[in-house]
């Protein structure tokens, strides 16, 4: 029983903020991510980070500088 309780509350609160932003732009893009390109994909993962920095930063908790979304070393 220990075991399933940890699955189903192992998660971080920046865990579930990512997620939550990750489902939000997949939705407000009509995203389905079984379905979905690679290109497609490589976008949603994107906006999801560059929104969920933002997120961090409005609530002050400690993160890595933002990275702009056409920068050098961005995913795709």
């Amino acid at each position: 029983m220990d075991e399933a309780k940890w699955y189903f509350t192992h998660e971080s609160e920046e865990d579930r903020l990512w997620y939550r932003i990750f489902f939000d732009m997949c939705k407000k893009f009509g995203v389905s991510w079984s379905k979905a390109s690679s290109v497609q994909r490589a976008f949603i993962e994107e906006i999801t980070r560059v929104n969920y920095e933002r997120e961090l930063a409005k609530r002050e908790v400690p993160a890595l500088p933002l990275r702009g979304f056409f920068d050098e070393g961005a995913s795709a």
